[in-house]
């Protein structure tokens, strides 16, 4: 059945035990590898691409005022036409960082249901 000091059946699980907690650990660093600093860059490309937006609206219609002496017409309908390509750029980022996050819970979910289901398999 197993070697005559008995030690076989400790050892396996031992092994095992220390196998469960580097996965443990493993588990916990990934979980949180999320700083504050991490949202920084979606918050910073969505003022971004706000302010991008309006500018190159701004400047395109100022350019065309100049040109064609309509002074500030061009200029209102560039600022409007920046202003909503700036917005929807903005939705569109939103909509990406939901997705991701949604993606993120869901993952997380399936992986821990995973685990639970394991775990009553075995149990059985």
């Amino acid at each position: 059945m197993s070697e005559p000091n008995g030690h076989e059946p400790l050892d396996d699980l031992n092994k095992r035990l220390k196998d469960a907690r580097n996965r443990r650990t493993a588990e916990y660093r990934n979980e949180n590898k999320r700083t504050p600093m991490s949202d920084f860059g979606p918050a910073i490309k969505v003022g971004t691409d706000l302010v991008a937006g309006i500018v190159v609206g701004v400047v395109i219609g100022w350019v065309l005022d100049w040109w064609l002496g309509t002074t500030p017409w061009l200029l209102l309908v560039f600022f409007l036409l920046g202003s909503a390509a700036g917005l929807t750029n903005v939705m569109r980022t939103a909509q990406r960082i939901e997705a991701e996050a949604k993606a993120a819970r869901d993952e997380k979910r399936d992986g821990s249901g995973k685990n639970e289901a394991k775990t009553a398999s075995r149990n059985e």
